[in-house]
This record gives structure tokens, sequence and C-alpha cells, in this order.
């Protein structure tokens, strides 16, 4: 979802350094994962748990439905379980993204199943879990682009993968959305 790279990633802690540059800021970029959310579960309080982090972004569950031949229902399974621990165990902020379904175009309705079990847990936890909605931003983007005609760009290849635009769209988001809560702390 961060691209193959963590192009998104990167250009996010970019974005926040450059308009907050006096701000203490200390990032942990763990991306891409190339790893299952059962590892990601599994390796939870050494790699997350451990590192006090005030802060938890979590763009999650493609790579399993993608690559791991999962449905959604199981994939959201696993991944309200990871929720759960985290704020079980921990006191961060987390900060759970919604995946456009045009990043999976063979199977669309496992991504929105997806999405609808993570804006129900941020709805019943809202005072510790953020939804950031990026499969509606994404959509919205896509709306004004097509409004250009030929002229619009698009944000994912015809594969699903991300393009240089969805990467800078999903930053810029972060960005705007993260520095918004940190000014609210």
């Amino acid at each position: 979802m961060f691209g193959s790279k963590g192009e998104a990633a990167n250009r996010f802690v970019e974005a926040v350094l450059c308009r907050e540059p006096s701000r203490p800021i200390q990032f942990s970029l763990n991306v891409p994962v190339a790893v299952s959310l059962s590892q990601i579960r599994a390796r939870l309080s050494s790699d997350i748990i451990g590192k006090n982090a005030g802060r938890i972004v979590m763009g999650l569950g493609l790579r399993d439905l993608n690559h791991g031949g999962a449905d959604g229902a199981s994939v959201a399974s696993l991944y309200e379980s990871l929720v759960n621990e985290l704020v079980n165990k921990t006191q961060s902020r987390l900060f759970l993204l919604t995946i456009p379904p045009e990043m999976f175009p063979i199977a669309v309705n496992e991504v929105e199943y997806l999405n609808t079990m993570i804006r129900e847990v941020c709805a019943a936890n809202e005072n510790r879990i953020v939804l950031l909605d990026f499969a509606q931003f994404a959509e919205t983007f896509k709306e004004k682009q097509m409004a250009r005609g030929k002229f619009g760009r698009s944000l994912f290849m015809e594969d699903g993968a991300p393009t240089s635009l969805c990467c800078m769209l999903l930053a810029l988001y972060l960005q705007d959305d993260l520095v918004k809560d940190l000014k609210e702390m």
C-alpha cells in the first residue's frame, strides 16, 4: 500500500519534517512490510509494543489478500485481533488506513469487507483509534481527475499497483491528518 519500496511513507516523513522542522519527532518506518499479518502479530511485542510509540499508523491487509490467498473475512478477523492487542497492550494512538479497492482489482469485495471492519473498529474505539479513510479520499480524487477528462492521471496501474501519484497523494494525506492530530494533542 505504501509503494514497493515504501515511497509513500518516506514522502510522508519528508513532508512532516518540511512542515514541522522544529517539532521533536522520531520515526520508525517498517516498510514495506514483507510479512503477513500472522507474522506481524507473532512479532508484535518486540517490533511494535516494545517501541513505546506515541502513534502507530497501520496500512495492512493487502498483502494477505493479494499474495496470501486469504479472503476478506479471515484477513479482517486477524487484523481486528492485531488492533485489539495493540489497544490492550499499549497507550499508543492508532491510525488505521482503509485500502482503495482498485489496489486489488480482482477481489474488490474482499477489500471492501476489510475496509468495513476497519471503519467499524475505529467507530467502536474512537477515543484511541483514528480512521484514515484513504479509500474514500482516493475515490474523491479519482472523481475530480475524471472530470478533467483525458488529462486526468490514474492512481493505480491495471494490476492495482500504486503509481507515483498515489504514493504522493497518500503521503500528503497522512501528513495533513497526522500533523493535525499532533497539534490537537
